[in-house]
């Protein structure tokens, strides 16, 4: 999968609002201040199981990839 697929699955589970990311399946956010922390889902997530659990983590190393 390369970096623009990557992007577009990324962005499929998370939303990039202002300083905060938020999960789609239950719209809970985290703010880049706490970005070294687990994504805190609501406890019904159904997809906080499938998703990474440092979405700013995540996000970090597709961008690292896609500007070499």
């Amino acid at each position: 999968m390369d970096g623009n697929q990557r992007m577009i699955a990324w962005s499929a589970e998370w939303a990039l609002i202002g300083g905060v990311v938020a999960c789609t399946g239950c719209m809970q956010s985290q703010p880049i201040s706490k970005a070294e922390e687990p994504f805190p889902h609501d406890p019904s997530c159904a997809t906080k199981d499938e998703v990474a659990s440092k979405p700013w983590a995540e996000l970090h190393q597709i961008l690292d990839v896609v500007r070499g």
